[in-house]
């Protein structure tokens, strides 16, 4: 399915990898860059997340489509499956270009497909709407889990091995490196990527 757009509505509130681990992995025993460390962390995970297509500590993600379609295939999973993290809404443009909320009970959200999926109820169908640019909105949660140790030990070593590779190459390129993630990064990434969108 081609979505118009995906942005993160809540980001995540922690790293999967705390800055005392990316310390003790750079072998760093000072204060000194923890600013510029703790940067890299972010920008490992960002890359890391677009490159495995998927959502790693607890976030809220928002998608933007012109119309409903057959059924919704949720990017970036997993989709959040317990606790508070639960909530799904559906909005859409009416054709008064009002905007209302879809009733839960009118669909079906499917938290164990990767991806997460979101169609109507048995014999339903969706609402008669405005079709236009972003007419239909639905939010949810994605990720792992809220800590760090939620998400799979593969993923965190390969952010910490990005994190390295960025700390000690802080140019775009150089005459050692070159600027191409290291094969162990990709390696430990490629076990856990699923899949890509159009």
């Amino acid at each position: 399915m081609r979505y118009r757009s995906l942005t993160t509505t809540t980001k995540p509130l922690v790293e999967p990898v705390s800055l005392s681990e990316a310390k003790t992995h750079c072998r760093v025993d000072t204060s000194t860059d923890d600013a510029y460390i703790t940067s890299l962390i972010t920008a490992a995970r960002q890359w890391v997340e677009e490159y495995v297509d998927r959502a790693l500590i607890a976030q809220q993600l928002t998608l933007r489509l012109d119309r409903f379609p057959y059924e919704f295939e949720l990017p970036r999973p997993p989709m959040a499956t317990s606790g508070t993290l639960t909530s799904t809404t559906i909005t859409y443009t009416l054709e008064t270009q009002a905007t209302a909320t879809l009733d839960t009970a009118t669909y079906r959200v499917d938290r164990n497909d990767t991806p997460g999926r979101i169609r109507t109820v048995y014999a339903g169908t969706w609402p008669g709407h405005l079709a236009d640019q972003n007419a239909v909105t639905v939010t949810w949660w994605a990720g792992y889990g809220p800590a760090a140790t939620d998400v799979p030990q593969a993923i965190r070593h390969a952010i910490l091995m990005l994190v390295g590779h960025l700390y000690e190459r802080r140019l775009a390129s150089d005459n050692v490196g070159g600027a191409e993630v290291p094969f162990g990064v990709k390696a430990l990434l490629d076990s856990q990527k699923w899949g890509s969108y159009a």
